[in-house]
């Protein structure tokens, strides 16, 4: 690996990257077939992968249906590393994180929760029931033509033109006990080998593939790419209140980096990634989320600096 240019690891990361998003239980020999690679470098590199943060998933997360009932808060407070302290310690939590901006702490509940009473609150800036969660697709572009074709597409929208989205609602999955155990085995690592799995439950083969046939109606697979390692990107967050959500993902989808697509009922929380050492995308990018407002895009927009995240009580 370490006689190859930067340019053609970077290209074969992106392989390996698109052949996991396309399909996520892929086994590495199918890979190494696709991608045209030895079984075994396709193994060295997903391992390498993986350690650097490059790559993150497969992971699953419902598809929204009436009743599922998770919320996001972004909130601020006068003392975050408290709060979040107090929050993780919470059953209810199952997921905050620690931002510097409009906001400095969000969270994910599975239950209405009154937030005035932790200590220090200052500010709820919006509370709604999350829908689905997408992780569009990463194509392999550099970021003078990403954020051109952002700009491009923020100068040249309508809303003449165009429909606002409706929310898809999508019904519940009917699993049974095992099914249900099944996902929160798979939820944060879908391509986990499946005979322990099956072992440890006493969960019949025929039981998972039948269980595996449903997903697709049910579930949403977050597989997630940073060229350079996760580290070496600012990550920041953006709340949009829009109609137009399907046209904000798809213009911040033009990125080299994975973006997280979090739909929820008034506009979308969407995550992304800047390269750190790249002074002149900020300037950009803030240019062009400023032009989807004027050209009515979105109708308002808060943002902050991702500082730390944690997992929640589901981990």
């Amino acid at each position: 690996m370490s006689k190859l240019s930067r340019e053609e690891k970077l290209r074969r990361y992106h392989a390996i990257y698109d052949q996991i998003y396309l399909n996520p239980r892929i086994h590495v020999h199918e890979i190494s077939k696709n991608v045209r690679m030895a079984r075994n470098t396709v193994s060295s590199y997903l391992e390498h992968m993986y350690n650097s943060q490059l790559l993150f998933g497969p992971e699953l997360r419902l598809k929204y249906y009436t009743g599922l009932n998770e919320y996001f808060y972004l909130v601020k407070v006068d003392d975050p590393y408290g709060a979040v302290d107090e929050l993780q310690r919470d059953p209810r939590i199952t997921y905050v994180a620690m931002f510097l901006g409009d906001w400095n702490v969000m969270f994910i509940s599975d239950k209405h929760y009154d937030f005035s009473h932790v200590s220090g609150f200052e500010n709820l800036l919006f509370k709604g029931e999350r829908h689905d969660i997408i992780t569009p697709r990463v194509f392999l572009r550099d970021w003078r033509f990403s954020l051109q074709n952002m700009k491009n597409e923020a100068l040249g929208f309508d809303p003449n033109g165009i429909s606002g989205t409706i929310p898809e609602i999508h019904p519940p999955p009917d699993w049974d006990d095992e099914e249900w155990i099944l996902f929160y085995e798979y939820k944060y690592d879908f391509r986990k080998k499946v005979t322990p799995v099956l072992r440890k439950h006493l969960i019949s083969s025929d039981k998972f593939y039948q269980w595996l046939a449903t997903l697709p109606e049910h579930v949403n697979v977050q597989v997630r790419f940073y060229p350079d390692g996760y580290g070496n990107y600012t990550h920041f967050g953006f709340f949009f209140k829009t109609e137009y959500t399907e046209a904000v993902s798809s213009l911040l989808s033009n990125l080299p980096t994975s973006i997280v697509s979090n739909h929820v009922n008034g506009g979308l929380i969407i995550m992304l990634s800047i390269k750190s050492d790249m002074p002149s995308t900020f300037n950009a990018l803030f240019a062009t989320i400023h032009k989807m407002k004027t050209s009515g895009m979105v109708e308002i927009f808060y943002q902050a600096i991702g500082v730390i995240h944690y997992p929640g009580s589901e981990d």
